[in-house]
């Protein structure tokens, strides 16, 4: 099965998934992204709608598992409960037919273990990977976690990302927007991006993660694929850092979604369309445009693509 490519929004609303895509569903009708990310537990409520609006759309469902880590780590529930759990997770994904799985290891996973907690939390992680991939064998697993692994060497990324792992690709959640709700500034994504990579490097040089070599047309180990804002970050950075890498997602449509998220999203979508998805892919968009050659998406750019900034 080849990879997942292009840009892949999150679908999410603090009143369920349902709301989330009646709000959402002009603008995906709109870009009609390759594929679409379900934040929620119960994906069954639109899988259906989503494929009738958007034909040949691959499904991704994402799950917020911070209740099970909590629970199994303060031994509420046993680690068997707790893959349990993970397999009903797993199978909602099988019957709407999604693509993949990606597990969103939340507040819960990122505290310190103890070390009675970090055993058991490791054997559900490995347990309920390991299951999952032996009974939905055509399921992708992914995850998403921390962008700078060296600096939290208490969360259990071997465990996720190590060399028995069948997670085949990473969404580090590369956030360049500051807090409280504050604009990042032109450069801080690509900064911050590279900064993570980094990090990553070193997590992988430590043997807690099992690399993908490039180089190489099979997936023998864990692929790098941001996970970026669709809020307070210039909409120029976000295509620009995108175009560099084979897939990224994007958190999310519609209750995380500003102006500048929207149009890059779109801009995303035309470009993968139109065959430009690859690093130089806007410098050529513009010079076969007779545009100005300078690699940013801009007003006259955002014009051609048809995208409204």
């Amino acid at each position: 099965m080849n990879a997942l490519t292009g840009v892949i929004p999150t679908l999410w609303h603090p009143d369920g998934i349902d709301a989330a895509w009646s709000s959402a569903r002009p603008l995906l009708e709109r870009a009609r992204p390759r594929t679409v990310q379900l934040h929620s537990w119960s994906p069954s409520l639109v899988a259906d709608s989503i494929r009738r609006a958007l034909p040949s759309v691959e499904l991704v469902c994402g799950f917020g598992i911070d209740g099970i880590a909590r629970d199994v780590a303060k031994g509420r529930v046993t680690v068997a409960a707790g893959v349990r759990t993970f397999l009903r997770l797993a199978e909602r994904a099988h019957v709407v037919g999604a693509r993949a799985v990606k597990w969103n290891a939340e507040a819960a996973w990122k505290r310190p273990p103890n070390s009675a907690e970090r055993k058991r939390l490791s054997e559900l992680v490995r347990t309920a990977l390991a299951e999952i991939a032996a009974k939905y064998p055509r399921l992708e697993q992914l995850h998403t976690a921390y962008d700078h692994p060296s600096f939290h060497s208490t969360y259990n990324w071997n465990d996720w990302l190590g060399a028995h792992s069948p997670i085949v690709a990473s969404f580090p959640q590369v956030y360049a927007a500051p807090a409280g709700g504050l604009e990042a500034h032109r450069g801080a994504l690509p900064r911050r991006e590279a900064r993570a990579l980094a990090s990553w490097g070193a997590a992988v040089r430590a043997g807690w993660i099992k690399v993908d070599d490039p180089a190489t047309a099979l997936r023998e180990g864990v692929q790098w694929r941001p996970y970026y804002q669709m809020h307070h970050v210039p909409d120029r950075d976000t295509v620009s850092s995108a175009l560099q890498h084979e897939s990224c997602a994007l958190w999310a449509a519609p209750a995380r979604a500003d102006r500048a998220g929207r149009a890059a999203f779109v801009a995303l979508c035309e470009l993968d369309r139109r065959g430009y998805w690859r690093p130089d892919g806007l410098r050529d968009f513009q010079r076969d445009n007779r545009l100005q050659i300078d690699g940013v998406f801009g007003n006259e750019s955002a014009r051609a693509l048809g995208v409204e900034r």
